[in-house]
């Protein structure tokens, strides 16, 4: 018996698995692309940049008390494994509204300080800036680390493409269960069982490129996820610099945020507009000798689809039953995973014939904060579960 099973093996799927894991859960990750994935379109784990970078302004909001929690933990990360996690200094920088300087973050991140163009000199000579230091991950070889844990503690790692979440209920290779984990992404708006109409897909296109010399994160970003209405002027295009860990000198350089668009091959313009925009930002993207965006060492261009929601990530448990060819759902909890929220009922097609109560806890939504929330979101999700069995009578399987 299993005490559960997690749909989806991104960056949130894995980090949801390894933490119920350690608290002596029994779990096994079923999903379409695997760790090992690191080329596949289908999901967008393996292209991130990957930085802990807020954009929430509210320092106790869901997403940001997630977001503290994960960078608590991130130090041991880079200390065990400096190839994959490193501490860097970071650049905020933009030329608009100077707006509330402050970031809530300031006493979370080290060696905080708000520029000031008078005295100092602001990466791609903008208005405002802060600096700080934080962290870099390495997308892919991380997601391939969270992978390598779970096979060395023996959770199953099982590819397989599901239509409906009543399926994940009783796989063969796992049996019957009465706990999900629906970390989908953006599988959650196709999901029959789910079908969330406010899932969807962020198009994200980058440049890879080697740049051993560059060793700091430089972000603007202003207006990054915003989405203007018919008629209105665009917000600035992003640019951002988010150098990778590990002695490969690559950095990844971005990038866009077009929401619904669905395509996942790379566009020149858009390409030649980010090198531009970066070099502007940092000229040693192209070495100490080079004399444009041109003459950056151009490794690969890359597009991914975040998973994206309305509203924020969904992080709540709903109530269902299986059987006589419906599976009926009730949601409780808030996104925050608290409390109890307005009731929702869903439909979906079963194959089972018997009558069962089983459960939901969704964690997906988390559009370009994935990594930057996976180890919080794990947490909040483990705190479900756990109160969740001992609601159900505490059982739950030996290891």
């Amino acid at each position: 018996m299993y005490d559960a099973v997690v749909l989806g093996a991104g960056v949130i799927g894995l980090s949801i698995a390894l933490e119920l894991h350690s608290r002596g859960l029994k779990v096994a990750v079923v999903a379409r692309d695997l760790p090992d994935d690191s080329d596949s379109v289908g999901f967008a784990s393996p292209w991130a940049g990957c930085n802990w970078f807020p954009f929430d302004e509210s320092p106790t909001s869901p997403a940001s008390i997630r977001e503290k929690r994960t960078f608590s933990r991130l130090a041991a990360l880079s200390k065990a494994h400096p190839e994959l996690c490193e501490r860097i200094p970071f650049f905020q920088v933009w030329d608009g509204e100077r707006g509330d300087l402050e970031a809530w973050y300031k006493d979370t991140v080290g060696e905080y300080r708000l520029l000031d163009a008078s005295r100092d000199r602001i990466p791609g000579s903008k208005r405002y800036g802060r600096t700080f230091t934080s962290y870099i991950l390495h997308a892919p070889r991380y997601t391939a680390h969270l992978g390598s844990l779970l096979r060395q503690a023996r959770v199953p790692l099982i590819r397989r493409r599901l239509s409906s979440l009543d399926e994940a209920y009783n796989l063969p290779e796992i049996g019957n269960v009465r706990l999900v984990i629906n970390a989908t992404g953006l599988g959650a708006r196709s999901l029959i069982g789910v079908m969330d109409p406010d899932v969807y897909p962020a198009r994200g296109q980058t440049v890879l490129v080697r740049a051993p010399e560059v060793r700091r994160c430089i972000m603007h970003t202003e207006g990054f996820m915003a989405v203007p209405k018919p008629g209105e002027a665009g917000p600035p295009e992003p640019a951002y610099i988010i150098p990778r860990p590990g002695p490969s000198g690559h950095v990844v350089l971005g990038g866009t945020y077009l929401k619904d668009n669905h395509s996942v091959l790379p566009d020149l313009s858009t390409a030649q507009r980010i090198l531009r925009d970066c070099y502007n930002l940092e000229p040693l993207l192209a070495g100490k000798d080079g004399r444009g965006w041109e003459d950056i060492e151009v490794v690969a261009h890359n597009v991914g689809l975040r998973p994206a929601r309305e509203g924020g990530a969904r992080i709540e448990l709903e109530l269902r039953e299986l059987g006589n060819g419906v599976g009926k759902g009730v949601g409780v909890g808030a996104a925050a995973g608290a409390g109890v929220g307005a009731e929702s009922t869903t439909k979906s097609r079963s194959k089972t014939n018997k009558q069962r109560q089983v459960a939901v806890v969704h964690a997906y939504g988390f559009g370009s904060a994935g990594f930057q929330q996976s180890l919080g979101a794990a947490e909040q999700v483990a705190q479900i579960v756990e109160g969740h069995l001992k609601r159900n009578g505490g059982a739950r399987a030996r290891l």
